[in-house]
C-alpha cells in the first residue's frame, strides 16, 4: 500500500484502516493517514524550503512517500512524505511535507 492508494480511499476505509493498524501497534501508517486527510484535496502554502517560491499557494494533487533507509520500510521512520501542488495559474510544484501548510 502506498500513499497513493490511501489518497483514494473513502474516509470510512480510512478510518477502518487506522482503527486496524493503531490495533497492530503500527503507529506510522496512522500518521500518514492523518496527513492524507489533513492535506490531500486541501489548498496549500509552501512556508519554507528553498527550490518552490515561499508564499505559493495551491491545491494539494498528490502525495507520496520515499524510502530513504537501506532497509526497505515504506511507512519507517526514514520516510519522507512529498507533495504535488497545482496553482490556478496551472504551475506545478513539488516540495516535502514539512514545507507546507494548510490554508484556511
Amino acid at each position: 500500500m502506498t500513499m497513493s492508494d490511501l489518497c483514494r480511499m473513502s474516509a470510512g476505509e480510512l478510518d477502518e484502516l487506522r482503527n486496524y493498524m493503531a490495533a497492530r501497534e503500527n503507529l506510522n501508517v496512522c500518521q500518514r493517514i492523518d496527513e492524507v486527510e489533513r492535506f490531500y484535496g486541501k489548498t496549500i502554502k509552501v512556508v519554507k524550503g528553498r527550490k518552490v517560491p515561499l508564499g505559493t499557494i495551491g491545491e494539494c494533487f498528490w502525495m507520496g512517500s520515499f524510502d530513504n533507509s537501506k532497509y526497505g520500510d515504506p511507512w519507517g521512520i526514514y520516510t519522507t512524505v512529498r507533495v504535488g501542488l497545482k496553482t490556478t495559474e496551472g504551475q506545478v510544484y513539488w516540495t516535502a511535507l514539512n514545507n507546507v501548510e494548510v490554508v484556511d
